[in-house]
């Protein structure tokens, strides 16, 4: 009994690392699109309503934040297994399955709608933008991990 309930402690702190990874890199690239959508055009936009354009995106690109979850599953998934082949990765394993997914994500976008639905994500500076965000909750996902695994008992084998 006490090793379902590790279990299922070990589960939920799964599920928050990613919602809270996955949130943070949904802010970060929220905020990332706005302000390269923003600045592609030359005219003069006061901070106020920077401010307001970026409070909007955030709380209407919600269908991103779906995408960078299911991204993050599948990128650290894969970078949980690869990291017990190579111990030395453990540091940078899910920064690097975080920005990998977001690129893949984005890759995958074009490929499947011949555009990037991410509008400032469209210049090679904007998509290593939206890159640098997935590394942001890839980074922070792990640091949940990590503080939980320090505080958590072990699972009996």
């Amino acid at each position: 009994m006490k090793d379902v309930v590790l279990f299922i402690s070990k589960l939920l702190g799964l599920i928050y690392a990613l919602v809270i990874g996955s949130l943070i890199a949904y802010v970060v690239a929220s905020i990332i699109n706005t302000q390269f959508v923003l600045g592609a055009y030359d005219v003069p936009i006061s901070l106020a309503d920077r401010f307001n354009m970026t409070m909007f995106d955030i709380s209407n690109m919600w269908l991103y934040l779906v995408v960078i979850a299911i991204a993050f599953m599948i990128g650290f998934s894969i970078a949980a297994m690869i990291k017990r082949f190579i111990p030395k990765l453990a540091l940078v394993a899910y920064p690097i399955a975080g920005a990998a997914a977001i690129g893949v994500t984005l890759g995958l976008m074009y490929i499947f709608f011949q555009t990037i639905p991410i509008s400032g994500a469209r210049s090679v500076a904007g998509y290593l933008g939206q890159i640098f965000a997935g590394a942001i909750g890839g980074f922070i996902f792990g640091k949940i991990l990590y503080s939980r695994a320090k505080s958590e008992p072990k699972m009996n084998k």
